[in-house]
C-alpha cells in the first residue's frame, strides 16, 4: 500500500527577496543527497506479505539488501513485524500440539523454526550497518565538499585582485563550473560560503576592463537560463506526482543559485518571475496535498469501521467448521473492502493495519487450531469406526440370529454416538460398515420369513397413517382438535417398527410431506384467525362513539411502542459492540440475538395492527355504490 509522501521532501520555498539587489542572492535549500532527475521509486507494498510464510519473508527481507540503506531500514520494519507476529504464532500452535503429544513427558520443547531468528536478526544488521556507513559518508562527503569550497574562495579571491585577463575570466568559469557540482555541504557552514561567493563574484563582474563586453556577454548567457529555469518551474504545474515536483523545484533552486550574475537591470525582474512560478506551484500543490490529506483521513474512517468489524467477528468464537467456513467469508470480504479503499494518514497507516491484519491472523491462526482438532478428533472416530466394522465382520457370518443380532445392533448403537471421520473416509467406512451389516440380516431374513411378513405390516400401518394425515389436511377440522390428530398420529408412528429397507426413503419422504402439508394448513388458519378478530375488534371500536380518534389514539400508541422497541434494538446492539471483547462474550451475544430476534416479531405484530387499523378506517369511509337506473 505504497503511497505518495510529499511531507519527506523538502518543501522550502524562497520567499525573500534578495538582500542585495546588486547580486542574485537566493537562500540555498541544504540537501543530503544530490537531487537527479530520475527519481527513485518506492513500490513497496505491506499487503503483498500478508499471506507469505516465514522463510517467504526472509527472502523479501533479503531483497532489501540491494536497496538504498533508508528505504530498506522503512520496510524491514514492516516485514520484521509481520515475521516476529507469523513466528510467535507458529510457535504457539506447535506448542500447543507438542504439549498435547508429550503430557507426560520431561522432554524439552523445541520450536522446529527456531534457526530463522537467526537469519531475520543478520539481516537487520546488515541494513542497521549500511545505514550507518551511509551516514558516515555523506557526513565524510561533507566535510570534503566544505574544504573544497574554501579552496575554491580562496583562489577567487585571488583572482579578483589580480588584473582582468582573458585567462582571469575563464579561471573564474572554471570556478562556478567546479562550485556548481559541489553539492551537498554542512548545514551550518551553508549560508556563510554562499554569501562570500556571491560577493566576490559580483566584485569581479561589476570591475571594468577591457574584457567588459565579454562579461556582459557572460550576464546575458546567465539571464537566458535563468529565464529557462523559470519556465521549467512554471511547467511543474502539470506535474503528477507531487513528490517528483518539490525534488524538481528544489533542484531548479538550486541551479538558480548556482548560475552566475546577470545584468543589474535584469537581476530584480528575473528573481521576481522566478519567486513568482515557485510560489504558485508551492501553493498549487500544497492544496492538492491538503485535499489528499482530507481523502486520507475519509479513508482512515472507512478503515476503522471495517476494523470494528474485524474485532467484532473475531470477538464471537466460531464452534463448528459451517460457523468457521461463514465467518471467513466475512473475513474475506471485509479485507477485499480494505483493498479498495485508498491510502490513509502516513501516521495512522501502520497501527490501523496492524491492528487490522492482528485480527485477521488472530482469525485464521484460531481458524487453523480448530480444524487442526477437528481432524484430528475426526482421525479418532475414523480408528473407533474401523474397530466396529472389523466387529461387525467377525460376526456376519454367525447363525446365532437372536444373540449376534443384539450384538450388532449395539455395535450400531455405538456406531451412531461417534462423530464424523475425515469426508475423505466417510462413504468408504459406512458402505463397509453398512454392508456387513446388511450381509448378516439380510441372511437372518432369509432364514427368517416372518420378518418380511411383520415389516411388510409395518409398512401397510405406516401408509394408513399417511393416509390419515392427507385427509386431515384437506378437512376442515377445528385446529385444536387438528394438532390433537397430528400429535396422535406422530406417537403411533414412532411405535411402528422397520420396514422392507426399499420402501423407508419414499414412505418417510411421503410421511414427512402429509405431516408439514397439515401444519402449515392450521398454523395458518390460526394467523388468519387472529387477523380476523383484531380486525372485528376494531371495526367494534369505530363504530362506537369517537370510534375515529379513539382508532386515531390506539394507532399512535402502537407506533410510540415501535418507537420505543426500535431504540431497545438499537441499545441492544450498542450493547453488543461494548461487550464484545468480555470473557463472557459467546453468552451475552446469544441472549442480545435472542433478545433482538423476539423484539423484531413484536414489531411485525404491531405493525400488522396498524395495518389492521388503515384497513379498518378505509373500508368504512368507502362510500357505497350507486345502482344503475335505466335512462
Amino acid at each position: 500500500m505504497s503511497e505518495e509522501n510529499p511531507t519527506n521532501v523538502n518543501e522550502t520555498m524562497v520567499n525573500d527577496s534578495p538582500n542585495d539587489m546588486t547580486t542574485d542572492k537566493i537562500n540555498p535549500v541544504q540537501k543530503t543527497t544530490t537531487v537527479n532527475d530520475e527519481i527513485p521509486t518506492d513500490n513497496f507494498d505491506p499487503s503483498t506479505i500478508d499471506k507469505k510464510s516465514l522463510d517467504e519473508l526472509l527472502d523479501v527481507a533479503k531483497t532489501l539488501l540491494v536497496k538504498t540503506p533508508k528505504m530498506a531500514f522503512d520496510h524491514f520494519g514492516i516485514i520484521r513485524k509481520k515475521f516476529y507476529d507469523k513466528y510467535n504464532t507458529e510457535k504457539d500452535q506447535e506448542h500447543a500440539i507438542f504439549k498435547k503429544e508429550n503430557s507426560d513427558s520431561e522432554t524439552e520443547f523445541n520450536f522446529s523454526k527456531q534457526h530463522l531468528i537467526d537469519e531475520i536478526r543478520a539481516i537487520e544488521e546488515q541494513i542497521k550497518q549500511a545505514l550507518k556507513e551511509e551516514k558516515e559518508r555523506i557526513e565524510l562527503e561533507k566535510k570534503k565538499n566544505l574544504a573544497l569550497k574554501k579552496k575554491l574562495l580562496v583562489k577567487l579571491e585571488e583572482i579578483v585582485s589580480q588584473d582582468e585577463t582573458l585567462e582571469t575570466i575563464n579561471q573564474v568559469k572554471e570556478i562556478q563550473k567546479e562550485w556548481k557540482s559541489i553539492r551537498i555541504l554542512p548545514k551550518e557552514s551553508v549560508n556563510e560560503l554562499w554569501d562570500k561567493y556571491n560577493f566576490l563574484q559580483n566584485k569581479f563582474y561589476d570591475n571594468h576592463s577591457i574584457n567588459i563586453e565579454l562579461k556582459e556577454l557572460d550576464r546575458q548567457k546567465n539571464l537566458a537560463y535563468k529565464i529557462e529555469l523559470t519556465k521549467k518551474v512554471e511547467s511543474l504545474m502539470d506535474e503528477k506526482s507531487i513528490k517528483r515536483c518539490f525534488i524538481m523545484l528544489n533542484k531548479y533552486h538550486e541551479e538558480f543559485k548556482n548560475t552566475g550574475p546577470v545584468p543589474k537591470e535584469s537581476n530584480e525582474p528575473i528573481w521576481q518571475a522566478f519567486k513568482k512560478a515557485s510560489d504558485a506551484v508551492h501553493e498549487a500543490k500544497q492544496k492538492t496535498i491538503e485535499e489528499l490529506e482530507n481523502h486520507k483521513i475519509e479513508n482512515l474512517k472507512k478503515k476503522e469501521i471495517l476494523l470494528e468489524k474485524a474485532i467484532l467477528i473475531n470477538a464471537v468464537t466460531a464452534r463448528s467448521p459451517k460457523e468457521w467456513s461463514e465467518k471467513t467469508k466475512q473475513f474475506d470480504d471485509l479485507f477485499a473492502e480494505w483493498k479498495k479503499i485508498g491510502p490513509v494518514p502516513k501516521s495512522n497507516k501502520d497501527a490501523v493495519w496492524i491492528n487490522f491484519n492482528g485480527n485477521r491472523n488472530d482469525f485464521f491462526s484460531q481458524k487453523k487450531i480448530f480444524f487442526g482438532e477437528l481432524n484430528e478428533e475426526r482421525n479418532k472416530n475414523l480408528k473407533l469406526k474401523e474397530s466396529l466394522c472389523k466387529q461387525v465382520e467377525e460376526l456376519k457370518t454367525s447363525t446365532d440370529w437372536a444373540t449376534t443380532s443384539k450384538k450388532i445392533i449395539q455395535i450400531q448403537t455405538e456406531w451412531k454416538k461417534i462423530g464424523p471421520v475425515p469426508d475423505k473416509f466417510n462413504q468408504k467406512i459406512w458402505k463397509k460398515f453398512r454392508g456387513a451389516c446388511d450381509f448378516f440380516f439380510d441372511a437372518k431374513n432369509k432364514a427368517n420369513t416372518g420378518k418380511r411378513e411383520v415389516e411388510n405390516e409395518n409398512l401397510k400401518q405406516k401408509e394408513e397413517l399417511i393416509a390419515q394425515l392427507q385427509e386431515l389436511a384437506s378437512s376442515k377440522t377445528e385446529n385444536k382438535t387438528a394438532f390433537q390428530s397430528l400429535k396422535k398420529i406422530n406417537a403411533s408412528w414412532r411405535n411402528i417398527g422397520f420396514i422392507p429397507h426399499k420402501h423407508v426413503n419414499r414412505i418417510n419422504k411421503a410421511y414427512d410431506n402429509a405431516s408439514k402439508a397439515v401444519y402449515d394448513k392450521y398454523s395458518q388458519q390460526i394467523e388468519e384467525q387472529k387477523a380476523a378478530n383484531l380486525s372485528a375488534h376494531y371495526s367494534e371500536i369505530f363504530q362506537s362513539n369517537n370510534g375515529h380518534q379513539t382508532l386515531e389514539k390506539e394507532e399512535r400508541n402502537i407506533q410510540r411502542k415501535i418507537s420505543s422497541l426500535n431504540e431497545e434494538i438499537a441499545s441492544i446492539e450498542t450493547n453488543m459492540s461494548f461487550f464484545a471483547a468480555s470473557k463472557t462474550a459467546d453468552k451475552m451475544l446469544k441472549d442480545f440475538e435472542q433478545k433482538i430476534s423476539k423484539t423484531k416479531k413484536q414489531i411485525d405484530r404491531l405493525k400488522k395492527e396498524i395495518s389492521t387499523i388503515k384497513q379498518v378506517k378505509r373500508d368504512a369511509t368507502k362510500e357505497p355504490q350507486s345502482e344503475g337506473k335505466e335512462a
